[in-house]
């Protein structure tokens, strides 16, 4: 005991003194760390307070690997809270909400990492899958006679959906077909979570129309015959027409985000509220919805890309097409959809805290889309080649309370309780900046690689350039792979190899997940301290 005590202050006189470098209070750091690990009885109150003061520290703010010192002193924090010592782990838990409020820069990212990491109790539902190994080929009409009556006559595809509505009730048969490059046990996976979610989610006090999917001889995965209609070119639909089938709400395809939808701003606000609620409730029953939009760094890099150009919203790169990205969301007045999206976990962690902001993030996103929706050909440069300026579409109160009320509503769900208090961020401010950043389209230009050319066919590369605003005539006259494009695909958030152009909006995300976690991690462990 005398010997770890000793240790621990000789290690916090490296920390703490202005003439050590920053190697050694890096090293004195991860020696801490191991300390409070191995003996978290030996550690105090003052030395909880000292490394609060060291994660403000405005000498180690300043230095390039900052973070790294950082992240070792905010897990010695989490690692104190994790040895439940009576008194010390309150303390402690204290400690670390105020740093989610406080903190700045790379403290502020270590100390939302490291409580986002706090170990919570997921009680698992769906635990495997098996993917059907046999693929019928079925009839357009075998389909039609499970669903009873249809207005064939008003057959339409909805991408690469058909939709037709039934005669009776609000109810819609789809037929979703796979993309060329498609696996089958994607569309497989889609109607495997549709059956389990309605299995062990028969009743929640929500709305939540989860389709159903249809079967012939116990398969959902079929080859599609006699299609009424041929699915649209631009969709690249399998040659096949491998598709699954399910009925759904005649409501399934109104998105959350779209005001022609909603005859009052309250109606779209409850969609929102009811949709985060819905995403924080699943995560904590260990489903994860992991596309409620689809989150970009870099589009066109994400084939030759380790991470498929996704966007690691914890870095704060730039964000690639963000109103793109909420063109289609995958939840809206039925709730959440795209069921393929759905992966399951038994296990918290810094994957399962990367998921909860990827949720927080695409609320926070889509509520600003519903605005700029409002007059959709308002968006990039005018003739003149100056960004669009359509702040006039939003309303900064309307958002403020999307934002409180939404991310409130995903913390109920997580956490099994009404949010405490106020927001772990400067709700004001982050509305304010994303009505700055989001009404006018800053940044619009994009860079096509010589590397992404050459790795397309000569038609690829027209087409791409097509589907980017290049006529007819500049397309067919660009030469491929002698020189980067500048293409303007915007409105992006933030330059092309840049940071984001918002901040505030990572900063949120980051703070509001990992109080998400920190209050189930300390009412799962009968902390008499409420999180504030």
């Amino acid at each position: 005991m005398e010997t770890a005590h000793t240790q621990i202050v000789f290690e916090e006189q490296i920390l703490h003194s202005i003439h050590a470098e920053f190697p050694a209070r890096y090293m004195a750091t991860c020696n801490l760390h191991a300390l409070a690990r191995s003996q978290p009885h030996c550690m105090s109150i003052d030395h909880i307070s000292n490394l609060e003061k060291l994660m403000h520290d405005p000498l180690v703010l300043r230095h390039r690997q900052s973070f790294f010192l950082f992240r070792e002193a905010a897990r010695t924090l989490t690692a104190i809270v994790k040895g439940k010592v009576p008194g010390l782990t309150e303390y402690t838990l204290a400690t670390l909400e105020r740093l989610l409020r406080t903190a700045t820069g790379n403290s502020h990212r270590a100390a939302t990492e490291a409580v986002g990491s706090l170990p919570v109790v997921i009680c698992q539902h769906v635990q495997h899958q098996t993917v059907e190994q046999n693929i019928p080929a079925v009839s357009f009409k075998q389909i039609t006679e499970l669903c009873g009556g249809l207005a064939l006559d008003q057959a339409v595809f909805t991408g690469r959906s058909l939709t037709l509505p039934c005669i009776t009730g609000k109810r819609l048969l789809v037929i979703k077909l796979a993309r060329w490059d498609d696996s089958p046990g994607n569309l497989f996976a889609e109607t495997f979570w549709m059956k389990n979610l309605k299995n062990h989610f028969p009743s929640l006090p929500v709305r939540f129309n989860i389709p159903e999917p249809l079967e012939l001889e116990g398969f959902s995965v079929f080859r599609l015959t006699g299609l009424p209609l041929i699915p649209p070119p631009g969709q690249h639909c399998h040659p096949e027409a491998i598709a699954i089938a399910f009925a759904a709400h005649s409501e399934y395809f109104a998105y959350a985000n779209e005001p022609c939808h909603y005859r009052q701003f309250s109606e779209f606000k409850e969609v929102l509220i009811r949709n985060g609620w819905l995403l924080g409730h699943l995560a904590s029953q260990g489903n994860i919805h992991t596309a409620p939009i689809p989150l970009f760094h870099n589009r066109v890099q994400r084939h030759r890309r380790e991470d498929n150009g996704l966007y690691d919203w914890p870095l704060g790169g730039r964000l690639d097409q963000w109103l793109a990205s909420c063109q289609h969301p995958n939840f809206g007045l039925t709730g959440l959809r795209d069921f393929e999206h759905f992966q399951a976990t038994g296990i918290s962690g810094e994957k399962f805290y990367w998921d909860l902001g990827a949720h927080i993030l695409s609320l926070l996103l889509v509520s600003a889309s519903y605005f700029r929706n409002r007059e959709k050909g308002l968006q990039g440069l005018t003739p003149a080649g100056k960004p669009v300026d359509a702040r006039h579409l939003f309303n900064e109160n309307q958002l403020i309370e999307l934002i409180r009320e939404t991310l409130a509503s995903y913390y109920k769900g997580f956490v099994g309780q009404d949010f405490p208090g106020e927001m772990p961020f400067d709700v004001k401010t982050l509305a304010s900046r994303m009505v700055e950043e989001m009404g006018v389209d800053h940044h619009m230009e994009e860079m096509l690689r010589q590397i992404d050319q050459q790795q397309m066919s000569d038609g690829e590369f027209r087409m791409f350039l097509g589907e980017r605003g290049f006529s007819v005539k500049q397309a067919a006259t660009a030469l491929k792979g002698k020189q980067d494009i500048v293409l303007h695909t915007g409105p992006h958030l933030g330059g092309f190899n840049e940071s984001i152009s918002i901040p505030e909006l990572i900063t949120a995300t980051a703070s509001m997940a990992a109080t998400c976690v920190l209050a189930r991690y300390a009412g799962e462990n009968s902390s008499p301290r409420a999180i504030h």
